[in-house]
This record gives structure tokens, C-alpha cells and sequence, in this order.
């Protein structure tokens, strides 16, 4: 499993997206997600760049990954607007979001 934008993909999502990615001409991204599968990594850290790539690939692609096609979105609509991305998406870091909001909630009370 790789967790692309927050969302889990099984290997033959990530094959079948590098497969996208390089029929649309994003060979670096399509690099990153094979290198992160070849490599056993959970996570890959995509830039915005490499997230738009991947939007862009999806959404000529109707029926295909639709939830990591919302994840993307949400998470480029976010970063575009300087907040923070929302937590079913922030992968890793959602997990450290949420401990240190719950820190300051019991700090609080």
C-alpha cells in the first residue's frame, strides 16, 4: 500500500496512475510514484506541481480513483487559499495536527 495525498492506493492503482501520468507527458511524476512503490515507502511527498500533474491526469479519467481525485483537489483549493489542508488528506501530517490540537485542548481544560 502507498498513501498518495492521504489516500491508500494498492499497487495496482499506482501502476495503472503512473501509467496515466506518463501517457499525459508527467514523467517526473509518474517517477516519484514508481520510485516510492519500488522503494516499499508508505507515503510519497508530492509538491504542488506534482499534485496538479495528478489532478490533471484523473480528471480526464471519469470513474478512476475518485476519491484521491477529491483528496487532491481539496488540498490544492487549500493550499491556494494559504490555509491548511484538511485532515482526511494531510496524510502524516494529520496525525501530528490532530495530536497537537488535542494537546492544546487538554492544556485548556
Amino acid at each position: 500500500m502507498l498513501i498518495v495525498a492521504g489516500i491508500k492506493l494498492s499497487r495496482g492503482e499506482v501502476l495503472a496512475l503512473a501509467s496515466m501520468l506518463r501517457h499525459d507527458g508527467f514523467d517526473r511524476t509518474e517517477r516519484l510514484l514508481l520510485a516510492a512503490l519500488t522503494n516499499g515507502q508508505e507515503f510519497v511527498a508530492l509538491t504542488m506541481d506534482d499534485k496538479e500533474r495528478l489532478l490533471a491526469a484523473l480528471a480526464r479519467r471519469s470513474t478512476e480513483l475518485v476519491e484521491l481525485r477529491g483528496a487532491l483537489f481539496d488540498e490544492l483549493n487549500w493550499q491556494r487559499k494559504g490555509l491548511a489542508p484538511p485532515l482526511r488528506s494531510a496524510g502524516i501530517e494529520a496525525i501530528a495536527t490532530k495530536r497537537s490540537r488535542e494537546t492544546v485542548n487538554v492544556a485548556w481544560v
